[in-house]
């Protein structure tokens, strides 16, 4: 007796949690007024709420938003950077970089052009005003005693080759016409004392001889004048090369900053300074400083 009621209180015990069951879900949902012969029937007329129209897609194309790679930079702002500085850096969104260097190479360019200009009107007037006052003939006429009565450029170069060495004044130099190398003939006129007598206010008679003249200080001092521009555009021309090698260099960095950054690299930009100091009078370097 006791081992048949060991066996059936378990069974008792579902029944009891079955009806329990079916007890409150009578209680949690109330009968439906209309009766259905099949369950499959009842089941087809319960109103099914639609899926949201292209759900899925609109889920895929905002899961693939989220986690694109960033686009790799192209290489074509070091070629902007090559042909203009700073429009590299500019098409990058570097504007304040950009804009700068910009201008520095408009600034470059443009005394560059004012100089040179300058320089080049410079020579054409003191090269006018060397013919005016220097001539061959009265070169070779008035020579200093130290030739004996020269009466060719031949003469006179025998005299000087002959002379030279020994310190006698006024000292020899190559004569070199103006159809051979029209800068050193220009340049040796006012340079050299050898030259002196060929300007039109030295006196030949004179004792002793006068080492300078009125007219050959005018004339170097224009001399000077015109070097100095053309020296003045050099350094402009310096200034849009030195320019233009720090936008390559810049623009290259941050390029390849940009590009670790689409690998997954990451890291931070890199601190860049143009540090420029004075050396001398009329000299300067300018440095380009990156740290790493």
């Amino acid at each position: 007796m006791r081992i048949f009621f060991g066996r059936v209180a378990p069974l008792a015990m579902c029944l009891g949690l079955a009806a329990t069951a079916s007890a409150l879900a009578a209680d949690s949902f109330s009968p439906s007024l209309e009766a259905y012969e099949s369950s499959t029937q009842a089941a087809g007329s319960m109103a099914v709420p639609e899926a949201p129209v292209h759900f899925a897609g609109t889920f895929a194309l905002d899961d693939a938003d989220a986690t694109a790679a960033p686009t790799a930079q192209s290489y074509w702002p070091l070629l902007y950077s090559t042909l203009i500085p700073g429009l590299g850096e500019l098409t990058m969104g570097y504007e304040k970089r950009g804009i700068a260097l910009m201008a520095a190479e408009v600034v470059a360019w443009t005394g560059y052009y004012k100089n040179h200009s300058d320089g080049m009107q410079e020579r054409t007037d003191y090269e006018h005003y060397a013919d005016l006052h220097w001539a061959e003939s009265r070169w070779i006429d008035n020579f200093p005693n130290l030739c004996n009565n020269p009466q060719t450029v031949q003469d006179i170069e025998e005299c000087g080759q002959a002379s030279s060495g020994s310190g006698a004044w006024p000292g020899y130099i190559p004569y070199i016409p103006k159809d051979v190398d029209k800068q050193h003939y220009y340049e040796n006129l006012g340079k050299y004392d050898w030259y002196i007598s060929g300007w039109d206010d030295w006196d030949p008679n004179a004792n002793p001889y006068a080492h300078q003249t009125d007219n050959r200080t005018t004339y170097r001092s224009m001399r000077r004048d015109s070097n100095q521009s053309l020296d003045h555009a050099d350094n402009f021309l310096w200034l849009s090369v030195a320019a233009r090698a720090f936008s390559i260099a810049e623009t290259a960095i941050i390029i390849h900053g940009k590009r670790n950054d689409a690998d997954g690299g990451g890291g931070g930009g890199t601190p860049i300074s143009l540090r420029a100091r004075p050396r001398g009078n009329s000299g300067g370097e300018v440095a380009l400083e990156v740290k790493f």
